[in-house]
């Protein structure tokens, strides 16, 4: 028997396997999203872990550490939310609450704003 025969074979069982790349999920749809940094949604992410994770939810499917402090998808799927609509409310310091003793820099807001919009979920029931 050829010594190389039982190589060949499993060269050959191999050749019909298929290598699969895996595939992205979709947009802002794991708990732990994540997006090109250099994007708006993934500049905004950043932030949201930086300066907001302390008191809020910022990833899909968590519960926030302080109670009172809604979760980024709770926010993200109010009724008639618009990125824009978010932009002004956050651009606005003093919609906040107490507790919130920072401002948003102006050069974020739209970033923070355009990765809450995409914790929208249509199976989601908008809160009013």
């Amino acid at each position: 028997m050829n010594p190389f025969l039982p190589i060949v074979a499993f060269a050959a069982l191999l050749g019909g396997c298929q290598v699969v790349a895996p595939q992205p999920e979709p947009r802002g749809s794991s708990a732990m999203a994540t997006f090109d940094p250099k994007s708006p949604e993934g500049r905004g992410l950043k932030l949201a872990r930086n300066r907001c994770a302390d008191c809020h939810s910022v990833d899909y499917g968590e519960s926030s550490p302080v109670p009172d402090a809604p979760s980024f998808a709770a926010i993200a799927n109010s009724r008639g939310l618009t990125a824009p609509i978010l932009a002004g409310w956050l651009e606005d310091h003093r919609n906040y609450p107490e507790e919130m003793y920072f401002e948003i820099p102006a050069e974020h807001i739209a970033d923070l704003a355009a990765y809450m919009i995409t914790l929208r979920r249509p199976e989601a029931d908008p809160k009013p």
